[in-house]
């Protein structure tokens, strides 16, 4: 437990009282005779964190960082060809995650009450295994399972209950396999059937918020707040588990209802702040602020605004309107709407657009749906040196324009040569013909003249005629051959012109295609400190937003995602594959 501790040395956690605190208090669960009165200081762990930060890769030679990380492959090869498949429905399936998290401290996110505690070993004994009746038992490691189940409609492979945060943990099949691709598309084909009986929805929660029915009144409300604010729905919560609430848990304390608004602030999911200002645009606005002021009325600031309405009932009131529809449909819903409202208004690109701001539009898109969906996170602690050393980066690259003179320099230089072999090639194509043709017309005098008649003049004769015939001959091989040498020579330099001028322009556009690159991954970075995108991206983004999107403006959607992720969507590239076979059936 030490060891692990000395591992987190140099992060903000150590620093953390209640980190500090319930760390502590495992380990004398453990150490029975520490003293009560030990704090974390008290500990030299100078020789453990050396250890730790010896055993860190980053620090060691080249050579043992690639032998440790293919001992490590070789390892997980192992694993997986022993553990990570399944058979379903007589096929061969990956499973995800099928390692058990190993003991060690819990990090929690956000401000999560348990953090820092200890989270100890899973053992067989406590994991219960979903298999098919006839299936083979696998032999427990330690001794025996928990329990078999035969959920024959259910995704996962085994399950446990965390001793630390009692929650259940699954292991489940990967997400490549062909019944978790169904149940991801379908899942965002509920989102887009949302969107067609929105009407109707809001309708029915417009109509039950001016119900005269309390109960009525309140399930109606919880559901405003899910679809106006992308709420969770929310649940109570054990007493040591995370104070944590969503639209059906509020309590009177975490709204302020005022006059032209309405504040939230509250610990949502992960103990991350959940704090959004709501400005009266409508009467539903309106009828929201005097639903809240209802509900907390004579109540303690600690009290619920909704005691009576579960997840459940929230539930249930949606699908009697739309069947299938709950709270969770509209967090997905929601985060794919802000996503392609961005991308058609404010993120709309023509395909002549650089790669780096199609990127960029992309991921400001996303960071909307994050925070739409309140997906925050705390920035690492290295957070503010690194955005320093990449905005010194843009800084240098800015100083490091290439001398586009010289350049310029080598074009004019290739252009003048060009223009004074042109003008060479003129001359000679303006006198040459007029030798060649003196020439010929001396031959031709000679052929008129014809042979002598006297037998003495004859050979001389012969020998004009075979001089001339040779002399017009040479004139004009040598008016070819020069011809042919200065088209050669103007082809050259045609070339060599061109090439300066391309060596120009790339050195001109990959400098701005580096420096807009790196100047709009700064901002990104700026922008998107304190959020999450990868949460929204995984989990409630429909993909084919940006594979539309892409194909609109020359993108390469795919480049937004990890390969994991990849596979996670590959429903939604088939269904691209799909969507070109069947317009190339339609064509044919």
């Amino acid at each position: 437990m030490l060891m692990a501790w000395a591992k987190k040395v140099g992060t903000p956690y150590v620093d953390d009282p209640v980190f500090q605190a319930n760390f502590l208090f495992s380990l004398r669960e453990q150490w029975l005779d520490l003293d009560a009165g030990v704090t974390i200081e008290d500990f030299d762990l100078r020789e453990m964190v050396a250890i730790a930060q010896a055993e860190k890769l980053a620090n060691l030679p080249e050579e043992k960082r690639k032998e440790i990380s293919a001992q490590r492959k070789l390892v997980r090869d192992e694993l997986k060809a022993k553990y990570g498949h399944a058979h379903v429905d007589d096929h061969e399936v990956e499973i995800g995650a099928y390692l058990i998290e190993p003991p060690g401290i819990f990090m929690g996110r956000g401000l999560h009450p348990l953090r820092g505690r200890w989270k100890p070993r899973v053992f067989s004994n406590e994991v219960t295994l979903n298999l098919g009746e006839d299936a083979p038992i696998p032999d427990a490691p330690h001794g025996e399972w928990a329990g078999i189940a035969h959920e024959h409609d259910s995704l996962w492979v085994a399950r446990w209950e965390e001793t630390l945060t009692k929650k259940i943990k699954y292991v489940w099949l990967a997400e490549t396999s062909h019944l978790r691709q169904e149940r991801e598309q379908a899942k965002y084909d509920k989102a887009v059937l949302l969107e067609e009986h929105l009407r109707d929805v809001r309708a029915a929660i417009k109509k039950g918020m001016r119900d005269r029915d309390d109960k009525k009144k309140q399930v109606a409300t919880v559901a405003y707040l899910i679809d106006r604010l992308s709420m969770r729905v929310g649940d109570e919560k054990d007493e040591d588990e995370a104070d944590t609430v969503g639209a059906s848990t509020l309590r009177v304390e975490h709204v302020n209802v005022g006059e032209d608004r309405i504040d939230f602030d509250f610990l949502g999911k992960d103990s991350v702040r959940w704090e959004k200002t709501l400005l009266f645009e409508d009467g539903n606005d309106r009828a929201l602020a005097d639903n809240l002021k209802h509900f907390a009325e004579g109540k303690a600031p600690n009290e619920q605004l909704f005691p009576t309405i579960t997840s459940a009932r929230v539930n249930d009131f949606l699908k009697g309107v739309m069947p299938g529809l709950s709270a969770k449909v509209f967090r997905t819903y929601h985060a794919t709407k802000t996503v392609d409202t961005h991308l058609q208004l404010n993120g709309k690109l023509r395909q002549d657009a650089s790669e780096a701001q199609k990127e960029f539009a992309a991921k400001m898109a996303n960071l909307q749906a994050a925070i739409t969906c309140n997906h925050k996170r705390t920035p690492p602690k290295t957070w503010a040196e690194s955005l320093e050393k990449r905005a010194a980066g843009v800084e240098k690259l800015r100083g490091a324009k290439p001398d586009l003179g010289k350049l310029d320099e080598q074009v004019r230089a290739r252009q003048t040569a060009l223009d004074k072999l042109v003008a060479d090639q003129k001359t000679f194509e303006d006198q040459a013909p007029e030798a060649v043709k003196k020439k010929q017309d001396a031959l031709a005098a000679l052929e008129t003249q014809g042979a002598p008649t006297d037998e003495k003049k004859v050979k001389e004769y012969n020998k004009k005629l075979r001089t001339a015939i040779k002399a017009a001959r040479d004139a004009e091989k040598l008016y070819k051959s020069k011809t042919k040498r200065y088209k050669e020579r103007v082809t050259a330099a045609n070339k060599a012109l061109s090439a300066a001028r391309e060596a120009r322009r790339r050195a001109e556009t990959s400098y701005r295609e580096r420096l807009e690159r790196a100047e709009l991954q700064l901002k990104l970075v700026r922008e998107t400190k304190d959020y999450a995108l990868n949460t929204s991206l995984k989990n409630y983004i429909d993909p084919r937003v940006y594979k539309d999107w892409g194909k609109k403006v020359g993108y390469d959607w795919k480049k937004l995602y990890t390969g994991s992720l990849q596979k996670k969507f590959t429903w939604a590239m088939r269904d691209r594959e799909n969507d070109d076979e069947s317009s190339e059936d339609e064509g044919a």
